[in-house]
């Protein structure tokens, strides 16, 4: 039953190892030793113990990009190997050989899955790149919960990213918080509905308008989130800039106030006087009392007036 649990845990601690450097590299991994001696037997008979008990847990990265994981231990009749590309662990004895295996992730998103048992283990790889085609999300970029960006983002997919996202489109006010919908788990799915806001989002900052939610994409949006203010989150004054400067004057042009071109909605806009006191007047003649700044009563106001 020990040498069971040691095996299961040998096993666990390879296959998260080779996880870790498939995804963050091999630079990542700490160092690491680990060794599949069986201590019990060894104090128990000590013609077992091996010349050099040393472990050794070497990483690989293959031609394809990929990395594998090797963990082998010398033996007094059994010295010297070549580094076995399997990712497995080899210990030899008289008449005995087990190889384990584990799972490695390569930085593409690639998954190699190994055999376990004994003999020769074998690799099977299998590109994710035609699931993220069809939608598809990735098992291990949901276990690493990846921040926006470190992907494309397609119709179907789920994750950390696409809660930010969809946090990011709400705060934006292109996506109702209402609409927003979630998989089994609980999870919220990148749908048709939050497609359409990321749509609506490019064609107002002038990006192609397609769904796909790309790396410049994600850095544009964050950064839009991060200076975007909305009309009536603040009291304004002379002198202030932002995009709820851009806003008021908007909503005063549509009132026949203010005579100008149109702002943009992420441009940038500064309060000069000459627009405070065309909105005092306007105020003043509608009988409302000018409280000397613009505040929520006023943009409330304002809008009532529409």
């Amino acid at each position: 039953m020990k040498r069971n649990f040691k095996s299961l845990i040998r096993k666990i601690a390879l296959s998260s190892i080779a996880a870790i450097a498939g995804v963050y590299g091999a630079d990542a991994v700490p160092e690491t030793t680990i060794s599949d001696n069986n201590e019990d037997d060894l104090i128990d008979n000590p013609r077992l113990q091996p010349a050099d008990r040393s472990p050794k847990l070497i990483l690989t990265m293959n031609s394809d990009g990929s990395y594998d994981l090797a963990g082998h231990r010398s033996h007094s009749s059994h010295r010297s190997h070549s580094s076995h590309r399997s990712s497995s662990t080899h210990s030899s004895h008289s008449s005995h050989s087990s190889h384990y295996s584990s799972s490695s992730t390569t930085n593409s998103g690639t998954t190699t899955r190994s055999n376990t048992g004994s003999g020769n283990s074998s690799s099977k790889t299998t590109s994710s790149l035609s699931s993220q085609a069809s939608g598809l999300y990735s098992p291990t970029l949901s276990t690493l919960a990846p921040k926006l960006g470190e992907r494309v983002i397609l119709i179907d997919m789920y994750g950390t990213d696409v809660k930010t996202l969809s946090e990011h489109l709400i705060k934006l006010e292109y996506l109702d918080p209402k609409k927003v919908s979630k998989n089994s788990n609980g999870q919220i799915v990148y749908d048709d509905t939050m497609a359409s806001a990321v749509i609506s989002y490019k064609i107002d900052r002038g990006l192609d308008p397609d769904s796909t939610v790309t790396k410049t994409m994600a850095t544009l949006i964050s950064s839009d989130v991060t200076n975007y203010r909305k009309l009536g989150s603040r009291t304004l004054t002379v002198n202030m800039s932002g995009t709820d400067v851009s806003e008021l004057k908007n909503l005063l042009f549509a009132k026949g106030i203010l005579k100008g071109k149109l702002k943009k909605k992420f441009e940038n806009t500064t309060l000069d006087e000459t627009t405070v006191e065309m909105l005092e007047a306007y105020l003043e003649a509608c009988g409302f009392d000018w409280p000397g700044k613009i505040d929520a009563s006023v943009i409330a106001f304002l809008k009532k007036e529409l």
